[in-house]
């Protein structure tokens, strides 16, 4: 081969190698960034694959065992129709569910709470239902992480002292609960009352709303008030010693709360029996009462005969996991504590910064099964502005459960000054 052959050969050796890198170059270029991912076909339908991201986690501090257990099964429920009803995922990030027992134990809570946030990086914390064990998580969570509080059912005013700018309490404050119930009985005319409680830290804050507005703005008259031993069941010390009075106001919960209904009226005691929080009877509960329960009144932020469209779609839910069971007013609390936090993602594209979550839900306003609800800054947490609801306990369908007799519209359930 002569001299200007072989170099002729060398350089279109070297012009088509140029070519072949030019051509791996433009194969594994990156396409331009979209909102969307890459689509693939899957039995003809053609879908988009999930954004990345990491999983939402939502943590449930409380009290599988010991006194709250009952409250905690259908608080339970309840978040776990919000995942199922979410599908378990949010823009493709899964959504998942890390439950703690704290036994209803506030130090054992904080212990928990701790677990949750430096080990299982939850974003969101929903609970504890306890009042004493939510106060004392507050308090972890505004000196560790920051991450938002969402309440399941109300708390006692006190739990402001450590709401550090991060406890969401959606369903308002005992105080409200007990004035707007005080308001009801005296507007419908009642005169006396006898009150018996357990001895817990929401007692005295429904009493003391309940007495402002039955008392000192009613003109009624209590004729006794008890606070009884939280694991009591044998009421009958009290009961008999009880004077007649036109309403017997009780914040007897769980194991108690159908031993005491019963003893009432076993003593002949008459008069309306009146509970400060509608869940403390659940229609299990009213059914194992049995028609004894009929004419109990009651005020809450939830029942599931509330009617409207989005608590239709919440009992369809519900009943997709737990089929022929209602919600109750601490299934809604838990729900809507799972709702609201992802409510304020769509606002924050997806960004789960505490500080960035927390200032998107302190202001939103949203449909709920329970009527409109608008979050309101409130001191250093949060509360709702939102309808309140007296109920009866009445027989829809041949079973007992509370249905409204009253509304109290749009009412702000803070502290009462």
């Amino acid at each position: 081969m002569s001299k200007r052959s072989m170099v002729l050969l060398i350089l279109m050796l070297a012009l088509a190698l140029a070519a072949c890198v030019f051509a791996a170059a433009c194969g594994e270029e990156e396409p331009a960034t979209t909102t969307a991912g890459p689509t693939e076909t899957t039995g003809g339908t053609e879908t988009t694959a999930a954004p990345a991201g990491g999983p939402i986690k939502f943590g449930f501090d409380e009290g599988f065992t010991g006194f709250m257990a009952y409250d905690c099964e259908l608080a339970d429920k309840g978040l776990k129709t919000a995942l199922d009803m979410l599908g378990n995922q949010w823009e493709g990030r899964p959504l998942e569910y890390y439950p703690e027992d704290n036994g209803s134990d506030p130090v054992v809570a904080v212990d928990k709470a701790r677990k949750l946030v430096e080990s299982d990086k939850i974003d969101c914390m929903i609970g504890p239902i306890f009042s004493p064990s939510a106060k004392a998580v507050a308090d972890y969570l505004g000196k560790s992480s920051g991450i938002p509080q969402i309440s399941i059912v109300g708390q006692p005013t006190e739990n402001l002292e450590t709401a550090n700018g991060l406890a969401f309490i959606h369903t308002g404050f005992f105080d409200s609960h007990g004035y707007y119930f005080g308001k009801y009985l005296a507007e419908q005319g009642y005169k006396t009352a006898n009150v018996i409680n357990y001895d817990d830290t929401p007692a005295y804050a429904l009493t003391a709303g309940f007495k402002k507005a039955f008392v000192d703005e009613g003109g009624g008259q209590v004729l006794s008030e008890n606070y009884v031993p939280l694991d009591m069941v044998d009421f009958s010390a009290y009961l008999s010693a009880m004077k007649p009075a036109d309403a017997t106001v009780n914040w007897i919960f769980g194991n108690g709360a159908v031993p005491f209904a019963k003893q009432f009226h076993d003593y002949g005691l008459t008069g309306v029996l009146a509970v400060p929080m509608s869940n403390n009877f659940s229609d299990a509960q009213l059914a194992e009462l049995g028609d004894v329960g009929l004419g109990m009144i009651a005020c809450d932020y939830y029942a599931y005969t509330i009617d409207n469209q989005a608590n239709k779609d919440f009992i369809a839910g519900y009943q997709k996991l737990y089929p022929g069971e209602y919600p109750t007013p601490q299934g809604y609390g838990a729900w809507q504590g799972v709702m609201m936090y992802i409510e304020a993602l769509k606002a924050t594209g997806g960004d789960t910064t505490p500080a960035k979550v927390i200032e998107a839900m302190s202001t939103m306003s949203f449909d709920s099964p329970a009527g409109k609800v608008t979050i309101v800054p409130y001191k250093n947490a949060f509360i709702a502005k939102r309808d309140f609801f007296i109920f009866e306990v009445q027989k829809v369908n041949d079973a007992l459960t509370w249905v409204p007799v009253k509304v109290y519209d749009q009412v702000l359930l803070g502290e009462l000054e």
